[in-house]
């Protein structure tokens, strides 16, 4: 027969308002730096489109990218499609403009695009606009201007 006898317990835990608070406070402190990432994350992504269609050298080389096509994977990361619009509106590609040196500059874009996801879309979504689904995947259309503005703190 088994014995029932309480036993002292295996391990000590913070009373539970303590532990309330904790946990709290680790998910405030979360949140906060998932929409920093997002923040900067998305300004990165201006300056990475910036930086494509200058050819690196960012110090006041006129550009005409307003807009960049993200692509949501089946994580919830976004990619850099390589589609951008210009400020009057034609559709066209980096590749299609630049040449096929821009397919690994947009490799490299997406080292740091992929940060911006489900758990910083309150940041990046209202950057963007909605185009139609690809191959099953929700597709965007950001808008570069809005997200270089956005504060890095």
């Amino acid at each position: 027969m088994p014995d029932n006898t309480p036993q002292a317990p295996a391990y000590q835990l913070p009373d539970s308002r303590a532990l309330s608070t904790a946990a709290h406070e680790a998910m405030n402190a979360y949140h906060a730096a998932a929409e920093r990432l997002g923040r900067v994350m998305a300004v990165v992504t201006a300056a990475a489109v910036r930086d494509i269609m200058t050819g690196n050298d960012s110090a006041d080389v006129p550009f005409d990218a307003t807009h960049a096509e993200l692509m949501e994977a089946a994580d919830g990361s976004l990619h850099a499609t390589g589609r951008y619009w210009t400020a009057d509106g034609t559709e066209t590609s980096f590749t299609a403009t630049l040449g096929t040196y821009a397919g690994d500059e947009i490799f490299d874009m997406n080292e740091w695009v992929p940060y911006l996801n489900h758990d910083n879309e309150r940041v990046w979504k209202p950057l963007v606009t909605k185009l139609p689904e690809r191959d099953g995947r929700a597709v965007y259309r950001i808008d570069l201007a809005k997200a270089a503005g956005l504060p890095l703190d």
